[in-house]
């Protein structure tokens, strides 16, 4: 198994604290899997805590035997706090006096584990996000398209901030990069070119971000009477029915279409 073998690894001190582990693409090619089989061990590692992403370094091993835990608990529980008071209240409402309130600590003792808010932010990410990227290693067809989209809106469904970030924003956040790339491969798979990845990509994407920044957001509409002509409608009860409409509209559309390389446009 290959998170088994990194593990080791890690234990054995050859890939200490901060050292890059193996890219999903280096994982390919050493061990000869698929890119879903790649992208399952880094997830593993990453649920077990053993590895972390980090902007601008890729994944790192996040700490090694003996001194995991005086490592990796501090930052780990300033990221855990600050996501759930950004789930209780919002991304404004994070701040280092807040999450030094939850943690009954000082607000500068956070900047010891954490550099500042920007920082943090990502972070917080990198863990609401983790796991996004579907790991079966099922044939690839729409069934993995929509798989990677439902795992997306279930992030975001329980964690409503991370729609105030675009993609942008995201760009180094590492479970991100691997469902960009979860998608680009799928894509490609079906004849697109680099044009239509990036449009389908974005649509995906804009599809889960923007429900649930209308249905669970911080300025949510979901139960506005003037989309009903004055009737209250509390369209959040329905929002996977809602979800699953438009991802069925959208894989249906590229389902019937064709790629025209040339252009770089779908065409009947």
């Amino acid at each position: 198994m290959i998170a088994a073998q990194i593990r080791r690894r890690i234990d054995d001190g050859e890939l200490k604290p901060g050292d890059r582990v193996p890219s999903i693409r280096k994982i390919e090619v050493e061990w000869q899997v698929a890119h879903a089989t790649a992208t399952k061990a880094l997830s593993i590692l990453r649920a077990e805590g053993l590895v972390e992403g980090i902007a601008g370094s890729g994944t790192v091993v996040a700490g090694g035997p003996g001194d995991r835990a005086a490592r990796g608990n501090p930052r780990e529980r300033i990221v855990r706090a600050a996501i759930e008071i950004a789930d209780a209240d919002g991304l404004d409402a994070v701040s280092m006096r807040a999450i030094a309130d939850r943690l009954h600590g000082a607000a500068m003792s956070i900047y010891h584990h954490v550099k500042g808010r920007s920082e943090l932010v990502v972070l917080m990410a990198e863990t609401a996000l983790a796991g996004v990227v579907p790991v079966d290693d099922a044939p690839h067809g729409r069934s993995r398209l929509e798989s990677a989209a439902q795992s997306l809106w279930r992030a975001y469904r329980r964690h409503p901030w991370l729609a105030r970030l675009g993609l942008d924003a995201l760009r180094s956040v590492s479970p991100m990069v691997e469902y960009k790339e979860y998608v680009k491969c799928e894509l490609i798979g079906r004849g697109a070119d680099p044009v239509a990845v990036l449009r389908y990509h974005l649509l995906l994407h804009g599809l889960v971000r923007g429900l649930v920044a209308n249905l669970f957001g911080e300025e949510s509409a979901s139960g506005a009477s003037w989309w009903f002509d004055g009737e209250e409608k509390d369209l959040a009860n329905e929002a996977d029915d809602v979800f699953a409409l438009g991802l069925r509209g959208l894989l249906d559309g590229l389902a019937s279409g064709r790629v025209n390389k040339a252009k770089g446009r779908e065409t009947r």
